[in-house]
């Protein structure tokens, strides 16, 4: 339950923040820029503002926008790809398997930051680059746990019943193994969001996510570091919402497993 509000904190804030800020989260603001630039929190600006003048409280919570939704994408690619590999490798063993497993294995060979930055440094910055980048990352993760559950559900009674009644391949592998196999691949896509989008603030954190301007935590944190000794506030609060929002992902994703999984219930 924690989980589950701290990620509705930030989707309503992402939300409402366009009509219930009265800053622009992009455009420099008129005005004395001098007197406005790495100003500290206050009741005109709650978080202060970033190197040119702008709210960071709009900043921040704007960029929870683009980050939620870098995070629910690079989770939506890896998903899309792992599930079908992971199945039929799962499910019709053999060359399949020894073919989808060793290719899973030269991309598990590699640290997954190192493969990330391999792909986004050959393809240069941008938002695309970005869910590409992670989204290819993530694939042997979801591949694996769809590969595991499928091999233990196909020799199950049910599935044998289907075989007898004349089902065929897709229809078993569709409408009968994977919807018995959703509980582990929905935990492991709720815990991807918060991986992806540590790893794609990673990304713009060096250079190689999202275009500059764009409101994006990782952008953000880059640029607050850098004027870490004249304001702490802007490397601060974008930061901490890295950090709450991964968390949330995760405890979620706890919850879920918990939930899901009826081995981990107690018997009272």
């Amino acid at each position: 339950m924690a989980g589950l509000g701290l990620m509705t904190f930030f989707a309503l804030l992402a939300g409402t923040i366009g009509w219930a800020s009265p800053y622009d989260p992009v455009r420099i603001p008129d005005g004395d820029l001098a007197a406005l630039k790495l100003a500290p929190p206050s009741s005109s600006h709650w978080l202060g503002t970033d190197h040119a003048g702008r709210d960071l409280f709009t900043r921040v919570f704007f960029a929870a926008r683009v980050s939620l939704f870098i995070g629910a994408a690079c989770t939506a690619f890896s998903l899309v790809l792992g599930l079908p590999l992971g199945a039929a490798a799962g499910y019709f063993g053999g060359w399949a398997d020894q073919g989808v497993s060793r290719a899973l294995d030269v991309l598990l060979s590699f640290p997954s930051i190192l493969l990330a930055i391999a792909i986004a440094a050959s393809m240069g910055a941008g938002l695309g680059t970005v869910v590409l980048a992670v989204g290819i990352v993530g694939v042997p993760q979801f591949a694996r746990q769809v590969r595991a559950s499928v091999l233990t559900l196909r020799e199950q009674d049910f599935v044998t019943a289907s075989r007898a009644l004349g089902a065929g391949h897709g229809r078993i592998l569709f409408l009968d193994i994977l919807p018995n196999a959703l509980g582990p691949i929905i935990v492991l896509a709720t815990l991807g969001v918060g991986t992806s989008i540590l790893m794609a603030a990673g990304l713009s954190f060096i250079g190689l996510g999202v275009e500059a301007g764009t409101p994006e935590w990782g952008l953000m944190l880059r640029e607050g570091y850098r004027d870490r000794t004249l304001s702490p506030w802007p490397a601060l609060f974008s930061g901490l919402a890295i950090s709450l929002s991964v968390l949330g992902f995760n405890l979620f994703g706890d919850g879920l497993r918990d939930a899901l999984d009826p081995r981990s219930t107690e018997v009272r």
